[in-house]
């Protein structure tokens, strides 16, 4: 995965923002529930790539075999998805094995990657910076004392992006901060495919639900309309089950109120 500098924590506002970015880049918002492939090569140089039982080692092979460069030399296991971003390009493997709206969120989360921690702060970078900082972005060059400088007086990133790969023996994610970038591309992959904003406003639409109701209401509609993997639902639901439930009456603050 590719890594750059962000901030470590978004709010929401600033997630739905890169997604409505997107979008716009894209030719517009879909309906639900949402396919990100088209949209990406609309908007992004960012292709998608599906490998059975998609791991480390099958990833290294199919970039030799694309003859690009592979950062990371990790021990293999096995992923649901990979971005491999070099040169303002990115590639995304997914697990063709893997069930389509597994494989849609994975996408999702890659995408997030590919724009959170790559492309949006090189595009930033280039801006502020103009051209010349391209063959620094790219690993061709180190960055004069002056254009190191110059970064940090604009507030952009000039480091060659790394990767988000390492994991203890377990599995687990081994620093905070790709525990803070995985973060943040869930966060961003549920602005894109599921927005808050929208599925409240279906949740406000629909029949009044009791509370001991609104959480499997809730976890049932980000999988039926908008296309969720059940785990994905189920961890996503409790954010918007605060969200929609009605304020209690001062009855039922004190539990007086019938039921």
């Amino acid at each position: 995965m590719a890594a750059g500098l962000v901030a470590a924590s978004m709010n929401h506002r600033e997630l739905s923002e890169v997604s409505a970015s997107f979008w716009r880049l894209a030719g517009g918002p879909q309906a639900f529930p949402r396919s990100l492939e088209e949209p990406i090569l609309w908007a992004l140089p960012l292709a998608v790539v599906r490998l059975p039982r998609l791991g480390l080692v099958a990833v290294r092979a199919q970039l030799r075999r694309l003859r690009v460069e592979c950062p990371f030399s990790d021990p293999d296991r096995l992923m649901r998805g990979c971005l491999v971003a070099r040169r303002g390009e990115g590639l995304v493997f997914l697990d063709g094995a893997d069930p389509a709206n597994e494989q849609g969120f994975s996408l999702a989360h890659e995408l997030a990657h590919f724009l959170l921690d790559y492309h949006l702060p090189r595009t930033r970078a280039l801006d502020r910076l103009g051209p010349g900082v391209r063959e620094i972005l790219d690993g061709d060059r180190p960055p004069s004392p002056g254009e190191r400088i110059d970064s940090l007086l604009q507030g952009v990133s000039i480091k060659t992006y790394g990767h988000l790969m390492d994991r203890t023996w377990t599995g687990e994610v081994a620093h905070l901060q790709t525990l803070e970038a995985e973060d943040r591309a869930d966060r961003l992959a549920l602005e894109l495919l599921a927005p808050r904003t929208e599925v409240l406003r279906v949740l406000a639409s629909s029949a009044p639900q009791k509370s001991s109701q609104l959480s499997a209401r809730v976890v049932d509609l980000l999988c039926s309309q908008f296309g969720l993997p059940g785990a994905v639902a189920e961890r996503y639901a409790p954010l918007l089950t605060s969200a929609a439930r009605p304020r209690m009456t001062f009855r039922e603050w004190l539990g007086t109120a019938p039921t």
